[in-house]
């Protein structure tokens, strides 16, 4: 048997030529993929896991360092506090006038400021300024009857026997702009005004003012020998005297010791028509908006407190624990 014969048996013919369906050769080409940017963000079903993987690795090391560098270099905040004042010439505001002390002899309470301000010095007036709140503690406290502007200052010492000066009498925009030796160079002739008028109280508007006149105090006191410092009770009085200025000078905690009632007491020697008398010391914390550390209620409260010893008599206020200064108007120096 032929071997193409027998292969031809099995050959398969379709059953008409209509059913002949044309072979056709299918090419596989590569599929084209997109360029993948790490920098940009991709759509998850455009990029294949791996790369979205590598991606996400990429993204949150950077995260890291960036976190790490953050940490060790932060950015500086921008303050909006201003820079504090310096010592300023008298000639930088010689343009403004003094402000003109309220006094006369034997009142109640003599307030003394530091210095005038930039706007009592131009209104003319003490305690001009409308954020300070001298006045409104005047009032909420009853030393005064009604809430008195400042253009009516002129009027406290007639109408509620109280007075007002400054240890320093030309004006500044803020105290930072005086030195403190010229403030001390002021106390020997502020020590000669309170000796001439003679008021029970006199009330320093500020720790500061009473910090400078409590060192030129005890400065007097040991050159003048004002007081009797060998027996027990007398050193016992400095110690506390001494204990102040110290409280006065830290800033923190102990400040609040330094105010209300003083350890001293300033004595005036029996002169011609004036019979001997006592001024006690107060001091209250400043009455300058700008002083945030005493809200409003504080300051109020040792006005109050002041206000509560005045109407008490003399013989009833304690001074036993007060250093004497004796104050004589002729040939003071400090």
């Amino acid at each position: 048997m032929n071997f193409k014969s027998t292969i031809g048996d099995f050959r398969f013919c379709p059953a008409s030529e209509q059913d002949v369906v044309p072979m056709t050769w299918r090419v596989l080409r590569p599929r084209k993929t997109q360029a993948v940017d790490h920098n940009t963000e991709c759509i998850g079903g455009d990029i294949p896991a791996s790369t979205r993987k590598r991606k996400r690795r990429q993204e949150d090391s950077k995260g890291q360092e960036g976190n790490s560098t953050a940490a060790a270099s932060p950015k500086p905040r921008r303050s909006n506090k201003k820079p504090k004042r310096g010592y300023a010439d008298p000639e930088v505001y010689a343009h403004l006038h003094l402000v003109q002390d309220y006094l006369q002899e034997n009142l109640d309470v003599v307030f003394c400021g530091i210095n005038p301000g930039y706007m009592s010095a131009e209104t003319g007036h003490h305690f001009a300024n409308p954020t300070n709140h001298f006045w409104r503690c005047l009032y909420q406290s009853g030393l005064t009857s009604t809430l008195l502007p400042p253009s009516e200052d002129y009027s406290l010492p007639e109408k509620y026997n109280l007075g007002l000066t400054n240890i320093v009498d030309r004006p500044s925009t803020e105290a930072a702009e005086l030195s403190i030796s010229e403030m001390k160079a002021a106390v020997p002739a502020f020590l000669k005004k309170i000796s001439h008028y003679r008021p029970r109280f006199v009330c320093f508007v500020g720790v500061g003012i009473w910090t400078v006149i409590q060192k030129a105090l005890r400065q007097f006191q040991q050159s003048c020998g004002s007081s009797t410092s060998g027996s027990q009770g007398q050193g016992s009085k400095e110690r506390k005297a001494r204990k102040g200025v110290k409280g006065a000078e830290d800033g923190s905690k102990q400040e609040k010791d330094s105010l209300g009632l003083q350890p001293y007491k300033l004595v005036h020697p029996a002169e011609t028509g004036k019979p001997a008398s006592e001024t006690f010391l107060f001091v209250v914390p400043s009455t300058s908006g700008r002083v945030v550390r005493y809200q409003f209620s504080d300051k109020i409260n040792y006005f109050s407190e002041l206000c509560e010893l005045v109407r008490e008599p003399q013989s009833a206020i304690a001074t036993q624990d007060m250093l004497s200064i004796v104050v004589e108007t002729r040939g003071l120096n400090i």
